[in-house]
């Protein structure tokens, strides 16, 4: 426990150290903002909006004295060189240097200006974790920043190694698929041959070439049965007499599309499919009607003759 608690303690030393050797490293000596704030009870349980307001800071450039300017490069020179760098002479000559022996002077405004720096960049990590947050407000965000960015990072790891472990599966299951597309691949080869080039594929083609030639030797036989059924069923004989009929059938066509002629012409003349019919027409509708008429009163007539004939 004890050493766990050394190692701990040594971490968090080594953290604040580079903390500070980062925070002097990127100063922006063009400038510093000098922040004048006012100060107010932060425990008072009454603490309006105005109040809260009042305690953002106000910046103004100024720019930095020559003496501590100087003592900030020399600062960071010396925390930020590689051990070994400067000589024991070097080291000596460094640490007795009016601008070096004032830097109890100078930590307040020192410590200022690193307070200042990582105010700053704490506030730019609070805008980017919270866009939706008002300006105004961002230092209230600043005691979550650390359980936010630890969390982050902790989610962060977890991702990466579901991340890891997803793509160990994706490499097992390609490695699974280009399995199978190669045996698939290899099947599909081997069935192809087997279908164009094997046994199966050469007796279906000898197959149906017998098939094609037994069907053509049944159609010829066919052929020569219907031949030789003609000539038994239709002798010399029957096939004068069906000539004979087919030219009295012709005939008769013939007579009667004459007599349908002649018929048309006699209508034309009573004026039936004319395209000035009108009179005549209706004229001869009308005999035509009235001779149905007579006709079927004579043939009324006779029945009642017959009848009174037969009492």
């Amino acid at each position: 426990m004890c050493a766990i608690q050394a190692l701990r303690t040594s971490r968090l030393r080594s953290a604040k150290s580079q903390f500070l050797k980062s925070a002097l490293r990127n100063l922006d000596l063009s400038s510093t903002p000098a922040t004048s704030t006012t100060s107010s009870n932060s425990t008072a349980p009454k603490l309006n909006r105005t109040s809260t307001q009042s305690q953002s800071s106000t910046t103004q450039s100024q720019t930095l004295p020559p003496d501590l300017l100087e003592l900030l490069l020399l600062l960071s020179f010396h925390l930020n060189s590689p051990a070994g760098m400067l000589t024991s002479q070097q080291l000596t000559l460094l640490l007795n240097t009016p601008t070096w022996t004032c830097l109890p002077c100078h930590l307040p405004k020192i410590s200022d200006l690193i307070s200042t720096h990582l105010y700053t960049h704490m506030l730019a990590l609070c805008r980017i974790l919270t866009p939706a947050t008002n300006p105004s407000f961002l230092h209230r965000t600043i005691p979550k920043l650390l359980p936010t960015i630890s969390s982050l990072q902790t989610s962060n790891l977890q991702q990466k190694a579901e991340l890891a472990e997803r793509r160990i599966k994706l490499a097992t299951h390609t490695t699974t698929l280009l399995t199978l597309h190669h045996l698939a691949t290899h099947l599909l080869i081997r069935i192809l041959e087997q279908t164009s080039h094997g046994l199966l594929a050469r007796h279906i083609k000898a197959r149906s070439e017998y098939l094609a030639l037994r069907a053509g030797q049944l159609a010829t036989e066919v052929r020569g049965l219907k031949e030789k059924g003609e000539r038994i069923v239709y002798s010399e004989e029957v096939k004068g007499a069906l000539e004979t009929y087919v030219g009295e059938l012709r005939g008769g066509r013939e007579r009667g599309r004459e007599r349908r002629t002649q018929a048309e012409r006699v209508l034309w003349g009573y004026g039936v499919g004319r395209e000035d019919r009108g009179e005549k027409e209706r004229v001869m509708r009308e005999i035509a009607k009235v001779y149905g008429e007579l006709v079927r009163e004579v043939e009324e007539v006779g029945q009642d003759v017959e009848r009174l004939r037969g009492r």
